[in-house]
């Protein structure tokens, strides 16, 4: 947080001196400094710049150094007391962690869940301006694996369990359980049980490239015929202890929507001009085709600044779980992130991941997904699945 405020009091001298610039290429300092002879044109031009700016100064009678000292004092006053605002905001949300308990026959399309993550984003939005002073609430979308420690003794695979959760602020649990519903109509949340979640190791999954590129594909019938939850559960299990992986969802703002649209239309262009660059136009690539067209994926959708967690007592056992993950990419691909410093060494996480909150500073390039990507990673097992015990309510 520290090195992004930094870099946006940059511009503060980056103005004054692009203000002082410009004041001396209007009085034509550029030919008085190639026509000077006596002095060097480093020494030259410095000179031309003091001078034309404190002409500038004393023109406009506000660039001062006294105005200019309250300028900059009201800035990191303002700035100040924002960041003071939506910390205490942050920490006043109170966060509960909701079990999904679904029924015994509860299945979804793949489009019913990509209109799941839409209500969730439609329904956590928070408009412009409440963002910018009192933040935007999060939600986490869980998956669980808990290993029961008598199974070495008692044998009984049963004593494990799968089990999927959700994450909100205490005051929007009604309109998250709204949104699932979309998907799972005879579903209901209740409150988790409070336990010892494995936090004593974590991996994080981003994206290795821009997010215009789609790191998940969702088939239709794939989903159908076999879940991608199917495999995750499985490999959560392979693992031989408890593990879960989170999803901390921050809905991002409609201007995502107009940023991702305007790269895919840059990138189309660089496509273009690099086909006609040559004497002879050159065909354009099957690959390219391909990346293109499941960019359009990620256009005209919601967007989430996604925090993708996997904790568990051992690096190896999350490194199975992220590598499971990460097998099934799509034009892009997951990359994984360790967190040796900010969880290990400094705790950073624990209470993040606890509260199922987003980092305050998300990855604005490489951290956002769509609802498509988000459809294909949570979502609830196929019904014929026992490989691994999930518990459904047959009431």
């Amino acid at each position: 947080m520290l090195r992004f405020l930094l870099w946006r009091l940059l511009a503060v001298p980056a103005l004054l001196v692009g203000c002082a610039l410009l004041a001396w290429l209007l009085h034509g300092g550029l030919g008085r400094a190639l026509r000077g002879r006596s002095r060097s044109l480093g020494h030259s031009l410095a000179a031309e710049l003091a001078r034309d700016a404190g002409y500038l100064w004393s023109w406009t009678g506000v660039l001062d150094v006294r105005s200019l000292q309250l300028a900059v004092v009201g800035l990191l006053g303002g700035t100040l007391l924002l960041l003071i605002v939506r910390s205490r905001s942050r920490r006043r949300r109170r966060y509960v962690r909701l079990r999904v308990e679904s029924y015994r026959t509860d299945e979804a399309s793949a489009e019913a869940i990509v209109n799941l993550f839409a209500a969730l984003h439609k329904q956590l939005l928070q408009r412009w301006w409440r963002r910018v002073c009192l933040g935007q609430p999060a939600v986490a979308l869980e998956v669980h694996f808990e290993r029961s420690p008598d199974r070495d003794r008692a044998g009984d695979h049963r004593a494990s369990a799968a089990w999927i959760a959700v994450s909100c602020p205490l005051d929007r649990v009604a309109m998250v359980e709204s949104a699932v519903r979309v998907a799972y109509v005879n579903c209901a949340l209740r409150p988790a049980a409070p336990g010892a979640m494995q936090l004593h190791s974590m991996l994080r999954l981003k994206k290795g490239a821009e997010f215009i590129e789609r790191a998940k594909a969702l088939e239709r019938f794939e989903h159908e015929r076999e879940p991608p939850m199917n495999r995750l559960l499985t490999a959560m299990a392979a693992g031989g202890e408890s593990v879960f992986v989170q999803l901390a969802l921050t809905p991002a703002p409609s201007l995502f929507e107009r940023v991702a649209r305007r790269l895919f239309k840059a990138r189309e262009a660089r496509l273009s001009r690099e086909r006609r660059a040559h004497a002879i136009v050159r065909d354009r690539s099957l690959v390219e085709d391909v990346e293109l067209r499941g960019g359009l994926d990620v256009q005209h959708r919601p967007l989430f600044f996604v925090d993708f967690r996997i904790a568990a007592r051992r690096r190896q056992t999350c490194e199975r779980v992220a590598a499971a993950l990460r097998a099934e990419n799509a034009e892009n691909r997951l990359v994984e992130r360790g967190t040796r410093v900010r969880h290990g060494v400094l705790g950073l996480y624990r209470r993040r991941v606890t509260r199922g909150e987003g980092n305050p500073l998300p990855s604005f390039f490489k951290g956002v997904f769509a609802t498509p990507e988000l459809a294909s990673i949570w979502h609830l097992p196929s019904l014929d699945y026992t490989t691994v015990p999930f518990a459904r309510d047959a009431l």
